[in-house]
């Protein structure tokens, strides 16, 4: 939260995501009867959640991702943020929720429904609801107005159950500040390092080694081994062969013509005067500013020039205002209407904002467009073949497992499409194999002659089986006895190292001087130069202990209670000296920071309340998980 809050810090425009905390759902869809046929992936109290529906949720929360970073999600993307057992989660989250509202009784009604669907941006144009673009877009889904009314009403009741458990968050100005703090405040450090590499004097003989290895024996435990065979699934191999008519490139066209539109784009500048709306006196003041900066600039004065000169927005003032190119969802709706009313050149009256007052200049305006089908054709065609040669391959990948499962191996169906069959030699979960993570996880939990489902490695399937087992084993002492000498060394190293760094830091606490005592000690003293508290330190690495650490250091109390162990040495810290925030800077930003706090305790309310409903769901033998989401998402 802290990273998301110095990231989007400058940004006076930042809106509060989606009206819903947490649990961002994007689009459910309304089960089909073909899809209540598919295999089970989870039941939780009584509903089923299968693998279409969770592979469908997946892909839209994936694409969700991809149109607000605006790059591909890559597989190492979605396992660095979890996005698979995120999808399999929300779904999850998603009965607790209905269930939970249902449990209160709450109810919405259909007005609610209706108002909901008006005020969605995406069936407006140029923000008033739009009955067509409402109907092209439910036949897009292939979904009725009711199926679909359907599912919002269930979106406005897991709304309002959200809103009944957050609403006890509130954040003080203190915590505002405080958190601020915690980001932008500098300081500079005095550092010292222990290697424990660097104790020479340890010995270890052969009773210790003994004594060690019966303790530590499941540490030198000789791992599992597999050897495997495994056909892969490539989508690029099925795609040549696949042709896409000109029906299906119109057909794609006419159902999809929003992904090939622009909308209508304004470019604009600004110029922000800051106020409160609670604060009647200061707000007054702020609009009468804005008022008289707005004469001078309808009298003929350069528009940037006055925005450098006045303007309190710090992301736009160096740059004349400049917000660039903007559509109409892009911000908040004060700031909207008043834009896209303006013709070009024009500047428009002041409109007040949570953030204050604006005056407005429209330098552009770039009418909504749509691309014509012939321009496009070539990216239709590419997507389409891309999907078709997708499910072509995972069919396949599907046939072979299922083959392979009936057959005992997959070698018969490998003969009969004449697939080149890979094997891999004897490994184990430590060994270093020119084979993907997913491949050797499935194979690593496989018993002999066993064959894995289909397993997906980025956009290629796979299936594997094994061919031999080597079971796991406790070695004698004679076989690992260099090993478990060296551990003990190295053990004993860290041991007088950190003894060491704990008797220099108490002499430290004491009130003995760094300086004076590194030198008696032969220790080297760094210093790290002022930095922010919010990042890393130069010199030294990253760990959650030292950002702990680096919290709680103050004048007063310049040291940590303890050394700090990082890439393997023990670090003393002593905070030298500090610079305050910049206040001004800070009160230009607070209101920011007050909602990306709020939120992040909205977040924690609701993930705790999440998770003690799913345990209790555990506890009483309502829930129960038939695949894990890496296996079949």
């Amino acid at each position: 939260m802290l990273d998301f809050m110095r990231r989007h810090a400058q940004s006076w425009m930042i809106k509060v995501a989606l009206g819903a905390v947490v649990v961002v759902f994007i689009f459910w869809g309304i089960w089909s009867p073909r899809e209540a046929r598919e295999r089970d992936l989870v039941q939780i109290d009584g509903q089923t959640i299968t693998i279409a529906e969770a592979k469908n949720y997946y892909q839209k929360l994936r694409e969700s991702y991809q149109s607000i970073y605006r790059e591909t999600v890559t597989e190492e993307m979605v396992k660095r943020m979890g996005l698979k057992e995120r999808a399999v989660r929300d779904l999850i989250n998603k009965v607790l929720l209905l269930k939970e509202a249902h449990r209160l009784g709450l109810r919405v009604a259909p007005e609610e429904v209706q108002a909901a669907i008006q005020d969605s941006p995406a069936f407006q144009k140029d923000g008033t609801f739009d009955n067509a673009a409402y109907l092209r877009a439910l036949q897009r889904a292939r979904m009725t107005a009711k199926e679909f009314e359907a599912n919002q009403q269930q979106m406005l009741l897991i709304s309002k159950v959200q809103s009944l458990i957050i609403s006890s968050a509130k954040v003080s100005d203190q915590e505002v500040l405080d958190a601020y703090r915690a980001i932008f405040e500098k300081v500079n450090l005095d550092v010292l390092s222990l290697n424990p590499a660097d104790i020479k004097e340890v010995s270890v003989n052969s009773d210790e080694v003994k004594g060690y290895f019966a303790k530590h024996r499941e540490d030198f435990k000789i791992l599992a081994r597999v050897r495997a065979q495994y056909l892969l699934f490539d989508p690029k191999d099925y795609a040549k062969h696949i042709q896409i008519s000109a029906k299906e490139l119109e057909d794609y066209y006419q159902n999809n013509r929003e992904k090939f539109t622009q909308p209508r784009r304004v470019k604009v500048r600004h110029i922000l005067i800051r106020a409160e709306a609670k604060d009647t006196e200061t707000s007054a003041k702020a609009r009468k500013k804005a008022e008289s900066i707005r004469e001078e600039a309808v009298k003929g004065k350069d528009f940037a020039q006055l925005a450098k000169q006045y303007s309190e927005d710090p992301g736009t003032k160096g740059q004349g205002g400049d917000l660039g190119y903007l559509t109409y969802g892009q911000l908040i709706p004060e700031f909207a209407q008043e834009a896209f009313s303006l013709k070009v050149g024009e500047i428009g009256k002041v409109i007040q904002t949570p953030h204050g007052f604006h005056i407005l200049k429209v330098d552009d305006i770039q009418e909504a467009k749509v691309e014509p089908l012939e321009k496009v054709k070539d990216q239709i065609a590419t997507f389409l073949r891309t999907r078709m040669a997708r499910g072509l391959a995972h069919d396949e990948a599907d046939q072979a497992y299922a083959t392979a499962s009936k057959a005992g191996g997959l070698d018969s169906f490998a003969k009969e499409k004449n697939l080149r069959l890979k094997e891999t030699g004897l490994f184990s979960a430590n060994d270093n194999v020119d084979l993907d993570p997913k491949l050797k996880d499935a194979a690593l939990s496989l018993n002999k002659g066993e064959v894995s489902p289909v397993l997906r490695l980025g956009e290629i399937f796979a299936v594997l089986q094994v061919l031999e087992r080597r079971e796991p084993r406790t070695p004698a002492l004679q076989e690992v006895e260099g090993e478990v000498s060296e551990a003990l060394r190295r053990g004993k190293q860290k041991e007088k190292a950190l003894a060491r760094a704990k008797e220099v830091l108490e002499e430290l606490r004491k009130g003995a001087q760094l300086k004076s005592l590194a030198a008696r000690e032969g220790f080297k003293v760094e210093e790290t130069g002022f930095f922010e508290r919010g990042t890393d330190p130069p010199k030294m690495g990253t760990s959650e202990e030292l950002r702990r650490a680096l919290a709680t250091l103050s004048l007063k109390n310049p040291y940590p209670e303890n050394p700090i162990l990082i890439d393997g040495k023990y670090w003393i810290l002593h905070l030298k000296e500090k610079k305050d925030i910049d206040l001004a800077q800070f009160n230009s930003q607070k209101e920011n920071y007050r909602l990306a706090l709020l939120q992040q305790k909205q977040e924690i309310l609701l993930t705790q309340w999440l998770d003690e409903l799913l345990e209790q769901a555990k506890a009483k033998g309502k829930y129960k998980a038939f695949r894990e989401a890496n296996e079949v998402l």
